[in-house]
């Protein structure tokens, strides 16, 4: 792996530890992956770190700053109202795009968190691998990530495309079943066409299991040549069928304003008959403060925070998501959590079922 003058003398200690550390772990990651060498990074979005030890490792190893604009995943205050380092932004969200990471076509970021590392391939077009804690701190700390992957035209190419062949397609549903069926391929879906919000729901249900990270979205039914094709009703899952939750969860990956707004209208001035719980990023919820308002009033909003976060008060409970992805990493915790629609989601809200 080749490293510049520069890289090397920040690898030996010269520029101080915490660049050392950070060159240390890249270039590990980077033999792991006979990457050819670093490259700049525009962005960073740290998943996992909402520990005690990990909160501390942030903040001490960006004591002198950070190399890049840099969030986090959904989590608790990292300091006591003290000030964060510079080069962090103020944003603890699954959905760091709806928050003032902007990110342009083409540029290396690095990502970690399932649901964002999607959006911003998919949607966004920009070029990340599926970033851990670590790796992602590292590229924090150093504004740097090793060229593999993603990064690269020939790992961005469809392997397999799903073509729509039913006249109304659940974006959710379609996520989960591509998800389970083409588990690390890079799958085109042909014949649909969706705006930030169909990305949005698309992301997280589709690398739920974090292994697929980039897929793209054609209006044409048509493969790309020699790439092998599925129909999408041949994949697509449903909902479970149950109604019979006491619980319901909104807002995985975190609810935005469009959404927030949608929901409140739904529910102005109707009683809500099912606990539910809304998940917001702090940003989102400043936007929309009349209509949060409205949410609060029949339901728990919880600002910055992640459902799993709360999977001990879940247990024993029956868990009602429109979020695949949500389902699956709830039943790994045990949890009985199961798949709805949104129709399905306000009907709960409503009494209906």
């Amino acid at each position: 792996m080749h490293l510049t003058n520069g890289q090397e003398r920040c690898l030996e200690g010269e520029m101080g530890e915490p660049l050392a550390w950070a060159l240390a772990r890249l270039v590990r990651l980077g033999d792991e992956f006979d990457s050819p060498g670093l490259l700049p990074v525009a962005s960073v979005h740290i998943p996992d770190w909402d520990v005690a030890s990990r909160r501390d490792r942030i903040l001490s190893l960006g004591s002198e700053g950070l190399a890049t604009r840099c969030s986090l995943n959904p989590g608790r205050p990292l300091t006591d109202g003290s000030p964060l380092p510079t080069g962090l932004l103020d944003v603890r969200t699954c959905t760091p795009y709806l928050c003032g990471q902007t990110v342009s076509r083409d540029s290396v970021v690095a990502w970690g968190g399932r649901a964002a590392c999607a959006f911003v391939n998919s949607a966004l077009g920009a070029r990340s691998e599926m970033e851990s804690y670590e790796d992602a701190l590292a590229s924090a700390v150093s504004g740097l990530t090793p060229e593999r992957g993603l990064h690269r035209d020939e790992g961005r190419r469809a392997t397999v495309a799903v073509l729509i062949d039913t006249p109304e397609v659940d974006l959710a549903a379609l996520g989960a079943g591509i998800s389970a069926s083409l588990s690390g391929e890079v799958p085109q879906i042909c014949g649909l066409r969706v705006g930030l919000g169909g990305f949005k729901k698309l992301a997280f249900a589709i690398n739920c299991q974090g292994d697929m990270p980039l897929f793209h979205v054609a209006p044409e039914r048509r493969a790309p040549d020699g790439v092998e094709a599925i129909y999408s009703s041949q994949i697509a899952t449903g909902s479970d069928g149950r109604l019979d939750a006491d619980l319901l969860i909104l807002g995985c990956p975190h609810l935005s304003e469009q959404e927030v707004n949608g929901w409140a209208r739904a529910l102005a001035d109707r009683p809500v008959g099912i606990m539910t719980w809304f998940f917001i990023s702090a940003l989102c919820s400043d936007k929309s403060p009349k209509t949060g308002e409205v949410l609060g009033c029949r339901g728990r909003v919880n600002v910055d925070r992640c459902p799993l976060s709360f999977k001990d008060e879940m247990r024993g409970r029956k868990v009602a998501c429109t979020s695949p992805g949500l389902v699956a990493c709830l039943a790994v915790a045990g949890v009985d959590a199961f798949l709805v629609t949104d129709d399905e989601a306000l009907d709960m809200m409503l009494g209906k079922v």
